[in-house]
């Protein structure tokens, strides 16, 4: 195992010992016989469930909910990108690396089991459903040592691959940093949806005035740009408009999300975002 696949595994099982994100992430909407409430239908609700009574008495569907004590079933999905090769104090593939060891571990601490699956344009790799640490073990260092570079993210495809392949209702994770725009809503219908957005703070507020041969890290074209103060204003601008469009479309849908910068804690967001 290497280095910073032990540093990452050795803090993380520090920081869920005793405390456990994984816990209750989501009471779970099932079969069981604990009746927890009333509520309108919605789109990828349980037809059978339907309240009957209660749908003819208000005139809409209303179905029962219920609080169901099993077994939760955990999909983390690796955003493969060559943007997540890059970070001005760790790179953004560390931090997702992190990311996937807190939800990974902490899910099988809490006895559920755990689906990984790494995509770019195309599935790159996808893990059978384990309840080993020694296989989370092993997905976060092939999430280290995976090769970034040159690598597009296809959101898109990878929505639809999920909603193909992924036939149980489970707890989605999106781990990427979300540089391209997708519709999530059909995949957070059917499934309890999160998305965990990795961004380094000087790729959105970059100050690199002057003349620079820049590489793109997806299609490793290599462009010479002069960036003035204008440009730089207008690439902000676009970064901008982009979060505000994910931000909606997270409200909208009700899809959980957070935003972990480079320098921030994933321990600490990830517990907001899941509470």
């Amino acid at each position: 195992m290497k280095a910073k696949t032990k540093e990452i595994l050795i803090k993380t099982r520090r920081r869920l010992f005793g405390q456990n994100i994984g816990n209750n992430i989501s009471a779970f909407q099932g079969n069981g016989i604990d009746f927890a409430e009333l509520k309108e239908y919605s789109y990828g609700d349980d037809v059978r469930k339907i309240n009957w009574n209660v749908t003819a008495r208000e005139q809409k569907p209303y179905i029962n909910v219920f609080n169901e004590e099993r077994e939760l079933n955990i999909v983390l999905g690796l955003c493969v990108s060559g943007s997540l090769y890059f970070g001005s104090v760790r790179q953004k593939q560390e931090v997702a690396a992190e990311i996937l060891a807190l939800l990974g571990l902490s899910a099988i601490k809490n006895s559920d089991r755990v689906t990984t699956i790494f995509f770019d344009e195309l599935p790159v790799r996808r893990y059978k459903p384990t309840k080993s640490q020694n296989t989370i073990y092993a997905q976060v260092e092939d999430a280290l040592s995976l090769e970034m570079l040159h690598k597009k993210s296809d959101l898109q495809a990878f929505a639809d691959y999920l909603l193909q392949t992924v036939k149980q209702r489970s707890i989605v994770v999106l781990v990427g940093d979300f540089k391209n725009e997708a519709d999530l809503s059909f995949l957070g219908a059917k499934h309890e949806l999160y998305i965990a957005m990795v961004r380094d703070r000087f790729e959105e507020d970059p100050s690199i005035e002057g003349v620079w041969s820049l590489q793109d890290p997806e299609s490793a074209q290599v462009h010479t740009i002069d960036l003035d103060e204008r440009a730089l204003e207008r690439f902000r601008s676009e970064i901008r408009q982009l979060d505000a469009g994910w931000r909606s479309h997270f409200l909208k849908n009700r899809i959980g999300f957070t935003k972990i910068y480079t320098d921030e804690d994933p321990f600490i967001k990830l517990r907001e975002m899941l509470k």
